[in-house]
């Protein structure tokens, strides 16, 4: 009887092994470039402020020099929209880019119903001059019946804007606040 002297790797399957080899190695590469975010063509992360003060030749703060700025809040900072209530906890100006900053809001939200309620960028909007902006942040919880949850809204808004008016939806009620980032 005659032995079989073909090479493993010329049999059917050592062939397939080696085509599923190879697609398994460019499966690993794409995810490892996807992880790292290399194709990502999101806004570029902003910079840490520097140590020292930099400023443009007009004197102004160059962006990501400068350091986030705090927003006056108003007194009343608990609004109840049926069964929730949104605590707004603090509100800070970043610059992002030269056109851009980002207004970083710090929001609690309580739950007192008797179901679990989304905690979502979808209930907030920001008008500036009367035209409403969706949130540039992810937020996406789900807050427990008789429960409370904090989160960052982030919204960006033209450098330089002065006011705001803040619009938190729940559930079908509403309600607007008037956010100054600047002082005069």
């Amino acid at each position: 009887m005659k032995e079989d002297t073909t090479p493993w790797w010329q049999t059917l399957p050592g062939v397939l092994t080696g085509v599923a080899a190879v697609v398994t190695a460019i499966g690993g590469l794409i995810l490892a470039v996807k992880q790292t975010g290399w194709f990502d063509r999101g806004p570029a992360p902003p910079r840490p402020p520097p140590t020292a003060s930099a400023t443009s030749p007009a004197g102004t703060p160059s962006p990501g020099t400068a350091r986030a700025s705090p927003v006056a809040l108003p007194e009343l900072r608990n609004y109840k929209l049926g069964e929730a209530t949104f605590t707004l906890l603090g509100a800070e100006v970043v610059p992002q880019t030269t056109e851009k900053e980002a207004l970083r809001l710090r929001i609690r939200m309580s739950n007192q119903g008797r179901y679990d309620a989304n905690f979502w960028d979808r209930s907030f909007r920001l008008l500036v001059n009367d035209l409403p902006t969706a949130p540039e942040s992810t937020l996406n919880e789900l807050v427990p019946a008789q429960s409370a949850r904090d989160g960052e809204v982030v919204f960006l808004v033209p450098r330089g804007t002065a006011a705001g008016r803040l619009k938190i939806e729940h559930l079908n009620v509403s309600t607007e606040i008037t956010l100054a980032f600047r002082t005069p």
